[in-house]
């Protein structure tokens, strides 16, 4: 049998809707456990534990730098903590809030402003929270929040905080947004007092569409708000009404929270029914039509509000995670490149959040010591 030789194999990843004589030979119509990059094909890279496994189970996790150290924090259903390394040796500490939130999987969201971290729940009993960076205090009440006041996202634009989907004294307003003024570097929002003419602070309803806000996130100098089946963009114009908005998108919106992330001026978006990237004005589907009802039938209905993406930077990648058919949690990723412009799959070890970041890599122990092989050891 003769060998025909297959060059630039990673060039068009997955295509799922050719048929097979119509597909370029260096198309593949499956993959898995595969990652398509600069025209070539990689196996996946596996997975390895970089501080000790935690007592609790996290549900969701973010990088933060303390005076140069790297930490990164991470909540679980009751608890929050702080890990980085010291000497190789993971050190956790603590930082609990003293009424501590009690976190559903891909409910949280979280803004960051100078660095501070500020955490939200997205319930209707627990109001966002904020952590000083100082290792020997807690997580503390969110100051100058408003009171009897709760939302479902919480998200940082510029120098403001932006709630979304809010609750007032009981009362459910899934349409409204609400602005913080805009906090002083270094320092949190000094007022949320739409009322108080010396403050920039406000809010509006996002009415004219009838589905609930899910969530939101910066997009250059734009704050798109996700609906479920609509988006909306805020523009900062100062001036008594501060912001600007309008709706962008009426058959777009966002399946949950978490489900997009930002790359090069562009939003990548996990909707009800497709795949999107956009830039604030058009829209387009990254996904041929068979892959995307693949990627949609392969999703556990029962846990689809578990579906999350994250951004791999280093290697040009974006993941939507998902719970396959009969799994709980996130076993599976839809891995796009954003460069390439290329589609693959693989497994994932259950996991119900992601990010990316720094990780504290100072190492004490001897060569010897070290057991593990150059192509999976991560120290």
């Amino acid at each position: 049998m003769a060998l025909v030789k297959v060059t630039n194999v990673g060039q068009y990843g997955v295509n799922k809707d050719l048929s097979t004589h119509e597909l370029p030979i260096n198309a593949w119509t499956d993959a898995r456990n595969i990652r398509f990059l600069d025209g070539l094909v990689y196996q996946s890279f596996g997975y390895g534990e970089v501080y000790q496994a935690p007592s609790f189970a996290p549900q969701y996790i973010l990088p933060v730098t303390i005076s140069g150290a790297r930490y990164w924090i991470y909540t679980t259903a009751a608890k929050t903590y702080a890990v980085t390394s010291t000497g190789g040796s993971p050190v956790v500490t603590d930082i609990t809030h003293a009424s501590p939130r009690t976190g559903v999987v891909n409910q949280w969201t979280y803004a960051m402003l100078s660095g501070i971290p500020i955490l939200n729940v997205g319930d209707t009993s627990k109001i966002p929270m904020s952590w000083d960076l100082n290792t020997a205090n807690k997580f503390i009440d969110l100051v100058n929040w408003p009171a009897n006041t709760y939302c479902k996202s919480l998200r940082g634009f510029k120098n403001f905080l932006i709630a979304m989907n809010v609750t007032k004294a009981g009362v459910a307003n899934p349409f409204l947004v609400m602005w913080s003024h805009p906090a002083d570097p270094g320092t949190l929002p000094s007022s949320w007092d739409k009322t108080d003419a010396t403050k920039d602070a406000g809010e509006f309803d996002l009415a004219e569409t009838t589905d609930p806000i899910v969530d939101g996130l910066t997009l250059g100098d734009s704050f798109i708000v996700y609906k479920e089946s609509s988006t909306h963009r805020m523009d900062y114009i100062g001036g008594n009404l501060v912001f600007r908005q309008q709706k962008i998108f009426g058959m777009n919106g966002i399946m949950n929270k978490n489900c997009v992330t930002e790359f090069d001026g562009w939003h990548f978006v996990v909707s009800n029914s497709d795949v999107i990237v956009h830039n604030g004005q058009s829209a387009q589907s990254v996904l041929d039509k068979q892959t995307r009802r693949f990627l949609f039938q392969d999703i556990d209905v029962t846990y689809k509000s578990n579906v999350f993406v994250f951004k791999n930077p280093f290697l040009n990648e974006i993941f939507v995670c998902y719970p396959s058919i009969g799994a709980t949690s996130c076993d599976k990723a839809m891995v796009y490149n954003f460069v390439d412009k290329t589609v693959s799959f693989r497994d994932l070890p259950s996991v119900n959040h992601a990010n990316y970041g720094s990780v504290s890599t100072d190492a004490t122990s001897l060569w010897d010591t070290d057991a593990a092989s150059w192509d999976s050891d991560l120290t």
